[in-house]
């Protein structure tokens, strides 16, 4: 049956029983970790060839080898309440100035909180997990974003309840924090509102949105004035937002352009260190170092005289943040569609080249959509 939904106003529902279902589902969608020393030099088509929905693909469909290895154990032990391990270059070892005692303390406390909860399997320093393009697939993975009451918090969830990453909209200095423990559980000790994971940053006009990674994989065991620290960050993602008029209706549209996939299936990492500017303004036609997404745009409905969008296989109600995705070489192949289906809960539905980081920051951009 298709699910066809108005495009309407609205909010977001309750919470969802956690559950063990999903736990493995996580676990396969992810691809595995290639060390980024194998990286070959230039991003280009996958070496095997990709299913009809795939957006760098053939029409083909044939069996990868890709898939076959090791899947990302690290996100699996945190989806399964497991420890989790920090992959190579998680800590970072570098000359700093002597901090003063109550910040020795602070840190000091900090080490205990972490060594303490690596024993209860609920550890999770390292971001790589959560930047990884997921696994190859026909459909779409289905996760979850729970938002507050005030909207202006987010909790990403597999489908089934599982936590994965904690948002929180800091409106003043014009921001949104992604963090990967959550204050309201277990993680709670170790949940630093200073110290995010990801961020995304926006304009004063709120049409363009910088998602970047706080301690960026190129520079993790640099100094600090050879890192990109001070230079923009690692960048995930850069969308611009607008309208267009469809119809009698307005659609609140983005644009996305992300880095281009290596063909080992990890992402090219977008640092000015590696003389990587600004990601939004690179992408050129044929150029497989960035890839760009485009809003799959709703239909008037006359009968009902409303935008109308088909989201398969979810039960989507109208909201004004209800959106679809798909890279631009390949417009009605949906990469990723974000549908509200309750009060406060909505499905984000991604796939590959997408990793969660990536789909949960441009949910997030939807904040003051309306």
């Amino acid at each position: 049956h298709l699910h066809v939904v108005f495009l309407c106003w609205a909010n977001m529902a309750p919470e969802l029983n956690n559950a063990k279902a999903g736990q493995t589902l996580f676990a396969a969608a992810l691809a595995s970790s290639v060390s980024p020393a194998r990286v070959q030099a230039n991003p280009q088509a996958p070496l095997c060839d990709e299913d009809p929905e795939s957006p760098l693909g053939t029409d083909k469909v044939t069996h990868c080898t890709d898939d076959q290895s090791p899947m990302g154990w690290a996100l699996l032990r945190t989806a399964m309440g497991f420890v989790r391990y920090a992959s190579n270059g998680s800590h970072r070892h570098q000359a700093a100035a002597v901090p003063p005692e109550d910040d020795k303390k602070g840190d000091s406390e900090r080490a205990f909180a972490i060594a303490d909860s690596l024993e209860l399997g609920l550890a999770r320093e390292t971001p790589t997990d959560f930047t990884m393009p997921l696994r190859r697939s026909r459909k779409l993975w289905r996760f979850r974003v729970i938002r507050s009451e005030d909207k202006l918090k987010a909790r990403m969830v597999t489908d089934v309840g599982d936590f994965l990453m904690y948002a929180q909209a800091f409106l003043e200095a014009r921001r949104i924090g992604f963090f990967l423990y959550d204050p309201g559980s277990d993680g709670q000790q170790l949940y630093d509102p200073a110290a995010p994971a990801f961020t995304l940053h926006y304009n004063e006009t709120r049409t363009e949105w910088r998602l970047v990674q706080e301690r960026c994989q190129n520079c993790m065991l640099a100094p600090p004035h050879l890192s990109c620290s001070s230079l923009g960050k690692q960048q995930l993602a850069v969308a611009r937002h607008f309208r267009r008029q469809v119809g009698d209706g307005l659609s609140n549209c983005m644009e996305v352009v992300v880095p281009g996939i290596y063909a080992n299936n990890t992402a090219v990492v977008w640092c000015p260190m590696l003389r990587r500017q600004d990601l939004g303004a690179t992408h050129k036609e044929g150029d497989h170092s960035t890839q760009r997404l485009i809003t799959k745009l709703p239909a008037w409905n006359e009968d009902v005289e409303s935008l109308v969008l088909d989201f398969k296989g979810r039960n989507v109600v109208a909201s004004a943040k209800n959106f679809q995705l798909a890279l631009e070489q390949k417009p009605h192949h949906t990469l990723c569609q974000f549908g509200k289906i309750g009060n406060t809960t909505y499905g984000l539905d991604f796939k590959y080249p997408l990793s969660a980081a990536q789909a949960f920051g441009m949910a997030m951009s939807t904040l003051y959509w309306a």
